[in-house]
């Protein structure tokens, strides 16, 4: 199951790089609360589901902001469904988990510093949320209950039904966690804020600095 704990986190990271490579555009050089400005809108966008309107993100039309995240959160639970063959309901159940965990998340921007290409290194404080730590070992205590004392219904079930089993208790231990969330000491991490590639007067955070964000969101201690 490890592994599969480690993919999901993964997963949830790209959600936050996608995101980051919206792109904010205008006609001067932003000034260093511009930059504050967007890191934080992008996160908020991708953990919240809103964000500044004030801030200019390409690419999002007003009203669509949560739809966007509920689509990037889909995409991302449709590929583990497809993958590990679960069902709809087991599915969804995991949509809203993905969703709650992201609303617990916790972040503050910092200072924005001039960098030499005119744009900023903005400094971003997480506290890694600890929704995956010491679930292998959980779920390991809850299984060994749960053959003792049904030890033939589960081996009636089928691969498909047994997969679905197990990953019914993984929503319910990883519900409790974000239910009264833990999280990692604070980490600072430093993103790029600038002209995006050759797209003169349009400034952003491109995918690798979305992923120094996404990273961290989610602690992977204990996996």
């Amino acid at each position: 199951m490890t592994k599969r704990f480690k993919h999901l986190a993964i997963m949830a990271f790209m959600m936050v790089m996608t995101v980051a490579m919206l792109a904010g555009c205008g006609p001067k050089k932003p000034a260093p609360e511009d930059a504050q400005a967007y890191v934080k809108a992008v996160l908020d966008l991708m953990c919240t589901g809103d964000y500044d309107h004030t801030v200019d993100l390409a690419d999002i039309e007003e009203g669509k902001e949560s739809e966007i995240r509920d689509a990037l959160v889909d995409q991302m639970i449709t590929e583990i469904g497809d993958k590990e063959n679960l069902s709809d309901e087991v599915v969804s159940s995991f949509r809203d988990l993905m969703l709650a965990a992201l609303e617990k998340t916790k972040y503050s921007v910092g200072e924005a510093v001039e960098t030499e290409d005119g744009g900023y290194d903005v400094t971003v404080t997480i506290e890694p949320l600890q929704i995956f730590k010491g679930i292998n070992k959980e779920l390991e205590a809850v299984l060994e209950d749960k053959v003792a004392a049904e030890s033939d219904k589960i081996l009636a079930m089928s691969e498909e039904e047994q997969t679905n089993y197990v990953m019914e208790i993984v929503l319910e231990l990883l519900s409790k966690k974000v239910a009264k969330p833990k999280y990692d000491p604070a980490e600072e991490v430093v993103v790029h804020y600038g002209i995006i590639g050759d797209k003169t007067g349009v400034y952003g955070c491109t995918e690798a600095e979305g992923e120094k964000l996404g990273s961290k969101l989610f602690s992977t201690s204990g996996l």
